[in-house]
């Protein structure tokens, strides 16, 4: 996962097997819907501010620098970190869309030898914490507190990465070949995200070779497919800890993500995700009759096709969206107060003064800022994957075209007026139905204009040509947001941690994910979800495509984060 695009290369099933999967989809969100709504609302009861009041306001007296965080400073430490890291890259744990079942697929064999790898790179870790595999190659790691009327708290990763198989003559090395050159470690999952499972294991090592022992129970765990949305490895892990610690059962989850550090206005700010914007595949097929290319009909499936992803990228049907409750106006109202006066826009410091913001203003003025940005606040959508035609000579009878959409946390729930619920199977995810309406919607005046049904529905009077079918891939609404306000334990152990790591001048501030993290799946887990992986910009790049890289003191930076964060929360006795 990177950001700010976390997917991966869509595989399109085929009809029925898209059926199938939606069938199996949809029946789970009729179960959940209620309740992920109910989830949703308490956690704004408790994160709730008052516009106006200070969402920024900072631990004090700020955390100090752990005496065991020392030797990460030291030639020798780095020169060791960065071989554990580079060893780890060399091992191609590349995850396929297509993935078969574990021992079956034998794409599956290096996640087998990672496993070795991890074992012999890490023998303090894996000689005093129980390791389990769940799902089939993804780890949980407990090491056992002496309290355990403390809720653990949870580190996770992934081991997989995306597929690095093509432009390999672009490469500065090899992707698999780990190089460290420079003060950088070079290839496939050296920033996404090896870093970060590696800067965890190696954070523990050290600690237990400093005799630290925990009072409030640690765990760990890495899926074996993040890559792919983590089907078998993170809906593995959270069952097998909802199973263990119950319903809310974790004290509070860091994962990967967030924007890292980043100067803003002259200041330096941590921002962890809190929330995570929702997804659905919208798989568009137009099916006509076939022929002969010497003798074609006017119109065509790919041609028909086409006209629908123009109708639908040329529309401005999805708006920026900021209110009181959002996570950007938390980063703004930061920025406002932490940021150079002299140096934050006047609409920003306009907007967080006001006791009545304009906050159509300030989702307009903040996604003009950059294309990022508006996209933090914005459903988006995108034509991803195409193919229609089999030869050159004749007609295709089927076109298909899948676009992906990554849904605003605050959708705006616009309704276009014609389509009812059924006219687009029925989803009863509501969020995630919205958007599919605004889809279908999108595509009816090319079915009413050349004669083709719609869902098997005629919207013309001349006889139909063809016929346009709608299926919807993987879709799930928006994650519930984290609390991120001083007074709440689980982000003030996250923001005190910020401190000690990077020093006292660092300011935590919310921020919000385009794209999605194995976290999706562990939401009945606990309230309290950030997803951050520390790294100051610029030193962490390449993500998903040629010469990614991570500077090797940014790696360093990260086991030292682990550590504090281990440390505060294990000292930290109030109830998350």
């Amino acid at each position: 996962m990177g950001h700010p695009d976390f997917g991966q290369p869509l595989h399109l099933k085929g009809p029925s097997s898209s059926k199938r999967v939606f069938s199996a989809a949809l029946l789970g969100l009729i179960f959940l819907t209620g309740a992920f709504l109910q989830y949703h609302r308490s956690i704004w009861l408790e994160t709730k501010q008052q516009v106006g009041t200070s969402l920024c306001t900072q631990p004090s007296p700020p955390a100090e620098k752990s005496r065991y965080s020392s030797a990460y400073d030291t030639a020798e430490f780095k020169r060791t970190s960065a071989e554990r890291l580079s060893g780890a890259v060399k091992v191609p744990t590349m995850s396929f869309d297509d993935m078969g079942p574990p021992r079956e697929d034998e794409r599956w064999a290096p996640f087998i030898e990672m496993h070795q790898y991890l074992e012999d790179t890490f023998p303090l870790v894996h000689g005093r914490m129980e390791r389990t595999a769940v799902g089939g190659y993804s780890l949980v790691y407990t090491l056992q507190g002496s309290h355990s009327n403390l809720k653990p708290l949870l580190l996770t990763g992934h081991l997989d990465v995306v597929p690095a198989l093509t432009a390999l003559e672009r490469w500065t090395f090899p992707p698999f070949e780990g190089k460290i050159d420079g003060g950088w470690v070079y290839g496939r999952g050296s920033a996404d995200c090896k870093n970060n499972v590696i800067g965890i294991l190696s954070a523990m090592e050290h600690l237990l070779q400093e005799g630290w022992t925990p009072e409030r129970t640690i765990l760990f765990a890495f899926g074996q497919d993040e890559e792919i949305s983590g089907p078998r490895g993170a809906v593995s892990i959270a069952k097998f800890l909802e199973d263990k610690y119950g319903h809310y059962g974790i004290s509070m989850i860091v994962d990967e993500g967030g924007m890292g550090l980043n100067n803003v206005y002259g200041a330096e700010f941590a921002l962890p995700g809190i929330a995570e914007k929702g997804y659905v595949n919208a798989v568009i097929t137009v099916e006509m009759a076939g022929g002969h290319s010497s003798i074609p009909s006017r119109h065509t499936s790919i041609g028909i096709l086409s006209k629908i992803i123009s109708a639908i990228e040329d529309s401005e049907v999805f708006h920026p969206n900021i209110n009181a409750e959002s996570p950007i106006w938390g980063y703004l109202s930061c920025v406002a107060e932490h940021g150079e006066k002299n140096l934050v826009p006047a609409w920003i410091r306009k907007a967080v003064s006001s006791p009545s913001p304009d906050f159509g203003s300030v989702a307009a003025n903040f996604a003009a800022t950059s294309l990022d940005n508006r996209y933090l606040i914005q459903t988006s959508k995108a034509a991803t994957v195409i193919y229609g035609g089999l030869k050159v000579n004749a007609l295709a009878e089927t076109a298909t075209v899948n676009f992906n959409s990554r849904i605003d946390i605050f959708s705006s729930r616009e309704k276009p007026p014609s389509l009812s619920f059924t006219k687009i199977g029925c989803l009863s995810n509501p969020i995630v139905s919205e958007v599919s309406r605004i889809y279908v919607e999108l595509a009816k005046p090319i079915a009413e204009k050349y004669s083709l049904h719609l869902e098997g529905e005629a919207y013309s009077k001349e006889p139909s040509i063809g016929n346009i079918t709608f299926e919807w891939d993987d879709p799930h609404d928006p994650s519930p947001i984290s609390p991120a306000r001083a007074g709440n334990v689980a982000w003030d152990v996250f923001s005190k941690a910020v401190q000690a790591s990077f020093g006292h001048d660092v300011i935590t501030a919310p921020s919000a994910m385009t794209g999605n993290t194995d976290t999706r799946h562990y939401w009945n887990l606990t309230r309290n979800i950030y997803r951050w992986s520390p790294s100051r910009v610029g030193t962490r790049l390449n993500i998903h495509t040629v010469d990614e890289k991570i500077k090797i003191d940014t790696h360093i930076d990260a086991i030292r984060f682990y550590t504090e964060l281990m440390l505060i929360a294990d000292q930290t006795l109030e109830e998350f």
